[in-house]
């Protein structure tokens, strides 16, 4: 509840701006969500829009380093 898990961004020279709600409240959570809003809103700019699309899927590592998964955003995001 509250403004735990709330994230906003600015992009003053576009006059954009986002608001978002993580229901998780987690950083890495928050990190994907937000990276997969500004690839979204940012798609005119393909090269920025890759580097946000390759934020917003982390990948899940081992305490050794290997991958193990991945963090992804929902369906509504992508």
């Amino acid at each position: 509840g509250g403004a735990e898990g709330v994230y906003c961004a600015a992009l003053p020279e576009l006059g954009l701006g986002i608001a978002l709600k993580c229901d998780d409240g987690a950083g890495r959570a928050a990190e994907v969500m937000v990276a997969a809003c500004m690839a979204r809103v940012l798609r005119a700019d393909k090269a920025l829009a890759a580097i946000l699309i390759e934020q917003a899927h982390p990948p899940v590592k081992s305490r050794i380093g290997a991958k193990v998964g991945a963090v992804r955003p929902t369906a509504a995001l992508n």
